[in-house]
């Protein structure tokens, strides 16, 4: 019989896993592009990560859809996680669907998070429940101490090349991350010194982050090749995200 409890805490970890995509998040000019010269050049992987730092707090909200491929192989009290898209109102509000796998079987499930109350449905019965506590979206959106601090933590970054992400050119970085940075939403239990492959992509026109991808073993039930494909539009939409009726 499914264990509600038990698997919560994996399908919870959607909220995290959509909250990621603002890892370089940016709102306004980049210091690249100051000046009509200064077009032709491209920026500097340092540039990126300051115009991350130095924007973030501009952006209001965002859209983001979530594509999981080469998943391992979970025991049958397990979620995994096979596709979602979801809503971000910052600083502490997230609205989610998700397919996932449960015993074999494909199935869909809700979320919403606003402050340290999370709100999810049964994937059984389609009820809504009510969940304190298990995740607060103000320690995944804070620029200081959240997901935001991960790419300074990011080792070996490449400098920007050219790229194109559902037609729009970007700038693509990439480097390794240490998986263990992720354990606060993940739980952890991969190997000590486990590196994920992270690459992103940021728009040349308007600086905002187009895509993120992950690969690597993340979580216990990853593989190697586990990827976590992150596509974001819809920055600074007049998003509403309220409690569902219990």
């Amino acid at each position: 019989m499914f264990s509600f409890h038990c698997s919560l805490r994996r399908v919870v970890a959607l909220a995290a896993l959509v909250a990621m995509s603002a890892l370089l998040v940016v709102g306004c000019t980049p210091p690249w592009q100051h000046s009509t010269a200064a077009l032709a050049s491209k920026p500097t992987a340092q540039q990126l990560i300051v115009a991350v730092e130095k924007n973030y707090k501009t952006v209001t909200s965002f859209h983001v859809m979530l594509q999981v491929t080469n998943p391992g192989t979970a025991s049958s009290s397990q979620v995994q996680i096979r596709s979602a898209n979801g809503d971000v109102v910052m600083p502490d509000k997230v609205k989610a669907q998700a397919t996932v796998v449960l015993s074999g079987q494909a199935v869909s499930v809700n979320l919403v998070s606003i402050g340290d109350t999370q709100y999810i449905t049964d994937p059984i019965t389609g009820q809504w429940r009510v969940i304190k506590g298990l995740l607060d979206p103000r320690t995944l959106t804070n620029p200081n101490t959240g997901i935001i601090s991960l790419l300074n933590k990011v080792q070996k970054i490449t400098q920007p090349t050219d790229d194109t992400v559902g037609g729009t050119p970007c700038w693509r970085v990439s480097g390794l991350l240490d998986a263990k940075y992720l354990a606060f939403f993940t739980g952890g239990g991969v190997p000590a010194g486990t590196m994920l492959q992270t690459s992103a992509c940021v728009g040349k026109a308007d600086a905002l982050l187009y895509q993120v991808k992950v690969t690597g073993q993340a979580a216990p039930n990853d593989t190697p090749d586990t990827t976590y494909l992150f596509n974001i539009s819809k920055y600074n939409e007049n998003i509403t995200i309220t409690a569902p009726q219990v």
